[in-house]
């Protein structure tokens, strides 16, 4: 992807002490060496001074401490002196000379600053660098903000060190307050563009801080390009070799990773092993590690346990309490487990369990993500009690986090990122042992973890603020009854104190819950046992979740008189770039209009095979309706399109809509519709100003975008006259249509959308994380020419739920609306949420833009049969299957690409 390029100052200047660091340190050392004898004192000084400085800049500790010890007679300038002293504290074992050189380079402060302004800065940047290595992050953090307020004092404000001590500042204090870290390491990027010359060497620092940014908030794309502009600058300057790529090119390998580009990331990571020298074994054994995801994450597992094997050869001589051992072994028994080498995985996996147990307590989130991965190793391997044995109790704390009615959203939805894998794979684990019923409420939990990423910022309708500041008011309370508990423990409050605590905390619970009756329900929506589940089922409807977990994929299938389940087996990691091949192939045939790009059939059926197995049979005979979670490996593909029998070549393949009705459920506890009757029939959202660029199938999936680019999105011509011929078919009624300068946030706002039985957009939808700062899934509209945080042209999740509707049907045919980010993030749960917390019976939401004239048909005709009388899910599958056998009257009509992009949600 692209990536914005700064604009640059003036060219660097060549005498700037940052600039050709280790090339300025191979002269002065190689002419001191050749040439001691014949140089006077004045000349053995400059060079010298010249040496240590560039030997400490360019990282080489040891050189210059070396250095220092021998020509600290010399005639040593102040930086000089500086850096030596700094050299010392790197790598000296002597505490008596350690402590002499904190006491030195403490006097730098003071000391005249007009023949070396930079000393007395880096005389603190070299002690916050010594506070680290004593594990002293306050104390660090001091020392690099007295660097950064000398820099400022001593040096021009244009001066690039000004960048260098800002950063190291910055990116120091986020470990400390990460709030007030990441605003000084953005101040420092600014800082970088105003003054910082193109291609000066401390943009290395600069980008990296701004790669690994946006790479934790999980903007890959984004990351890997900064991080290859970084390696170009970065072999430019210090040379191929230097062991500074080794954490550069470390991390472009698993941001390449994080696109889901293995083997580019491979190809990176194998080249940071030709910088690696020097680098302790942890490190290089925890590289190998790294090496043998990648390899794992393309299939190629021998080659992965090879990986693992090296790497735990190089912890060989090391603390074997080291928590790298562990680590490793954990994902070597996997590996081996999916093997079949069982005696020796479990082994791996016992020492593993061992050591995490040794080192972290049983709440740690590594210890639990480790645990996650033995235990399925346990039951891959035979041992499927001992893996529920060591999952329960983590199981029972997570769930009990998440489904708080009380915790913070941002808490949750860390809860629910962090647990997901952990919900699924007990679920498997669970059935494994016979334990059905904890089975179906572990799998509803991990649907519901991506319901609650996706909707965690979603308030309650009607009151949100008033909810808020109840809220609040509880968080409060806890916090002073967990404080009262510790002073009680501490000896320094009684136990009145904390009764009283506790009446306070339960007194505020109570006005909340009355207050706000359904929080709970509409925010925390709980899994159902299996007897409600079933009591909830017509005799002709099964709910199906479909889990992979790794190398194998189960579905779990209920019914109103049966539960069951069945797993296949495939190579791990395959099914989901399956899922993902077959996605790819239906966005394909939709732009080419159903028409020049064929339908991949055979990726279809193969995946219909993996999640439907003959054991399932029984159970789904004389059914005619399918519930799916809003979640899982199936969210990206509408399931109607599975094929369910081998296609023959010049046949129509026979698609899963054929034999049943499709439904999907964020959570199967239903809300309570709305009781309003609406009083019109149409109306219709979309179709926004944005750039003159006419937009594709592909105008926002998987691009990562700056809010203030909103209107540089590309346009959707085929939105208006998508919405104009839905809002024909009713023209009985006045539709109602907000479109081009029309659709804006104030418009929608101001609309009563309440009083319409139908309601339509067809814009660009986002996912949340898609673009920089949203945290939720939103609709686009026209932005404003000076947006604010009322009015910024996005139509969120939260503020959907605020909305006061009372829509039989929301359409929604918007880019994204169905699909998921690619990122392992929450599909189309929040949207779908958010509509039906401010009252939407149901709605039909795309899985990628749909052409102007199957829209209308398809959600026309979906409307008409629904009034009929025909179930929801029925009547969308009938105008679905009138495409497919080519009565619509619409060209490519029978594609998949074409007919089947819409899916029904359902309350």
């Amino acid at each position: 992807m692209a990536v914005a390029v700064p604009a640059y100052s003036a060219p660097p200047v060549r005498d700037d002490p940052f600039i050709g660091t280790v090339a300025r340190y191979e002269t002065a050392a190689a002419t001191l060496q050749s040439g001691d004898g014949d140089l006077d004192p004045q000349q053995i000084g400059a060079l010298a001074s010249q040496a240590i400085t560039a030997a400490y800049f360019s990282e080489r500790y040891q050189a210059a401490a070396d250095l220092f010890a021998r020509y600290q007679g010399s005639a040593l300038d102040p930086l000089a002196t500086v850096t030596g002293l700094g050299a010392i504290l790197q790598t000296s074992d002597d505490a008596a000379a350690k402590d002499k050189a904190r006491q030195r380079l403490a006097a730098f402060v003071t000391q005249p600053t007009e023949n070396a302004p930079l000393a007395p800065a880096v005389s603190q940047a070299t002690l916050g660098a010594d506070a680290m290595l004593r594990d002293d992050l306050p104390g660090a953090v001091a020392f690099f903000r007295k660097a950064m307020e000398l820099a400022q004092r001593d040096l021009p404000a244009d001066d690039p060190a000004q960048v260098m001590f800002a950063n190291v500042y910055g990116r120091h204090l986020q470990y400390a307050d990460r709030t007030a870290g990441r605003a000084a390491v953005e101040r420092t990027e600014r800082l970088a563009l105003d003054i910082l010359p193109e291609g000066h060497p401390l943009w290395i620092d600069v980008w990296y801080d701004m790669a690994a940014r946006a790479q934790s908030a999980g903007r890959f794309g984004e990351a890997a390009a900064i991080y290859a502009r970084i390696t170009d600058l970065a072999d430019r300057e210090w040379g191929r070799d230097d062991r500074r790529l080794y954490p550069i090119l470390q991390y472009r390998a698993i941001a390449l990773s994080g696109l889901g580009e293995r083997q580019a990331a491979l190809d990176i990571a194998r080249l940071a092993i030709t910088v690696e020298g020097g680098r302790p074994a942890g490190d290089r054994a925890m590289h190998r590690e790294l090496i043998g995801g990648l390899l794992l994450g393309e299939g190629q597992v021998a080659e992965a346990a090879a990986s693992y094997r090296e790497g735990l050869a190089l912890l060989d001589g090391t603390d074997p309490g080291d928590l790298r051992w562990a680590f490793i072994q954990s994902r070597l028994a996997r590996a081996l487990s999916f093997l079949g080498q069982n005696a020796e995985a479990r082994t791996m996996a016992k020492h593993a369990e061992t050591g995490f147990a040794a080192k972290l307590p049983a709440t740690h989130p590594a210890r639990i993500t480790a645990e996650v991965m033995i235990a399925k190793t346990f039951a891959r391997t035979g041992d499927p009690a001992r893996a529920f044995a060591m999952l329960q109790a983590s199981v029972a704390t997570n769930e009990s986090k998440m489904l708080d009615a009380y915790a913070r959203s941002q808490d949750v939805r860390s809860v629910a990122a962090s647990n997901n894998t952990l919900f699924r794979d007990f679920a498997w684990v669970a059935m494994k042992t016979g334990r059905m019923e904890q089975a179906w409420r572990a799998a509803q939990l991990a649907t519901l973890g991506e319901l609650a990423i996706s909707s965690a910022r979603i308030s309650y309708p009607g009151d949100a603020e008033g909810f808020r500041t109840a809220l609040e008011g509880v968080q409060a309370a806890r916090a002073a009854e967990a404080d009262t508990r510790q002073q009680l423990a501490d000896g320094k409050a009684g136990a009145a104190a904390l009764s009283t605590a506790i009446a306070q905390r339960e007194a505020v619970e109570r006005q909340l819950d009355s207050d706000f009756p359904r929080h709970a329900e509409i925010l925390r929506p709980t899994p159902l046992t299996l007897a409600e589940t079933q009591a909830g089922l017509s005799k002709t409807e099964a709910v199906l979740i479909p889990l992979v977990v790794e190398d194998r994929n189960v579905t779990i299938v209920v019914t109103s008189d049966a539960v069951i389940w069945h797993e296949t087996t495939s190579p791990y990691n395959s099914t989901t770039a399956l899922i993902d091949r077959l996605r790819a192939s239906l966005e394909e045939s939709s732009m080419a209009n159903g028409a020049a790009t064929p339908f991949d059939s055979a990726t279809a059926h193969e995946v219909y095979r993996r999640f439907f197995g003959p054991a399932l049979a029984p159970a789904l005979t004389g059914k005619s309706k399918l519930i799916f979670p809003a979640g899982g490996p199936l969210a990206q593909i509408p399931p109607s399109v599975l094929v369910s029998k081998a296609p023959v070549a010049g046949k129509t393949p026979r698609f899963l809509i054929r034999d049943f009705a499709i439904a999907v459920r964020p959570s199967l506890r239903p809300l309570a519709p709305s009781d309003k009757a609406p009083t019109h029939a149409f109306a219709g959202i979309g179709a926004p100003v944005l750039s003159a660029v006419n937009g594709g199938a592909r105008s926002l999936r998987g691009v990562d975008i700056d809010l203030k680019a909103l209107r540089a999105l590309p346009s959707l011509p085929g939105s208006l006259a998508e919405l104009t011929a839905m809002g024909n078919a009713f023209a009985h009624d006045d539709a109602l249509l907000l479109t081009g300068a029309d659709a804006t946030e104030a418009s929608v706002r101001a609309a009563p959308l309440g009083d319409y039985r139908v309601l339509a957009f067809s814009t660009h939808g986002l996912v949340g994380g898609q673009i920089r700062d949203l945290a939720e899934p939103a609709l686009v509209l026209t932005p404003p020419d000076a947006p604010t945080s009322a009015e910024d042209g996005l139509l969120t999740a939260s503020e959907i739920a605020a909305m006061d509707l009372a829509a039989d049907w929301v359409i929604l045919s918007a880019c994204n609306t169905a699909a998921g980010n690619g990122r392992g993030g929450a599909t189309y749960g929040g949207l779908a949420r958010a509509f039906q917390v401010a009252g939407a019976r149901s709605l039909l939401l795309s899985h990628w833009p749909v052409r102007d004239d199957a829209a209308a048909f398809l959600s026309v005709e979906t409307l008409r049969r629904a009034e009929t009388g025909a179930d929801r899910a029925q009547a969308l599958r009938e105008a679905q299957l009138q495409m497919i056998a080519d009565k619509a009257g619409m060209p490519g009509e029978a594609n998949p690409g074409v007919w089947g992009p819409f899916v029904l949600i359902e309350g």
